[in-house]
């Protein structure tokens, strides 16, 4: 469980970093408005750790006439994957093939119980966070303040242009 979090977390930072980097350095706009969802990529993460440890061995194709190493399984899936579904997020499969190599490599291997849970919290805070700023759900236990620190005043996001701002100055 601990390395499946892992690689959620991992492959989410690992995407908006090579989106970041394509939109900034390789003017790919196309990227600028892209959204990812599934667990796909927590899979190429799993059969990349399954070919890492089961290194040596290989896989029998199309009856045997073709023989594919074990440890390129996930390249041999990204690219089966990227002809069959050119829908499917080639950075997002990818990625998940890179943190199935870190945690392989045993990168995350301090990562214990403790560490877990408060990943797992703050991946729940964030998670709520985002329903509840980007949603009508009505969480009604959650407030969310937001300052602004453009410098005048502390007003908060979302209000309209002619809303008064409120500082809370209780201690």
């Amino acid at each position: 469980v601990r390395y499946t979090l892992v690689m959620l977390v991992g492959t989410a930072v690992l995407v908006l970093l090579a989106y970041h980097a394509l939109l900034r350095w390789g003017r790919q706009e196309r990227y600028e408005h892209v959204t990812a969802v599934g667990y796909s990529c927590v899979v190429f993460g799993w059969m990349t750790v399954l070919s890492v440890k089961q290194a040596g061995t290989s896989l029998s194709l199309m009856g045997g006439y073709v023989s594919l190493p074990v440890n390129l399984a996930p390249f041999g899936s990204l690219l089966f994957t990227s002809i069959v579904v050119p829908q499917a997020s080639f950075v997002g499969h990818l990625a998940g093939i890179v943190m199935g190599y870190l945690i392989a490599w045993d990168v995350f291997a301090w990562l214990d119980g403790y560490w877990t849970a408060v990943l797992a919290f703050w991946v729940l805070v964030v998670f709520i966070g985002s329903l509840k700023a980007t949603t009508s759900l009505s969480l009604p236990f959650i407030q969310m303040h937001f300052n602004n620190f453009s410098g005048g005043g502390g007003g908060s996001w979302g209000r309209g242009a002619g809303a008064a701002a409120s500082a809370d100055t209780t201690m």
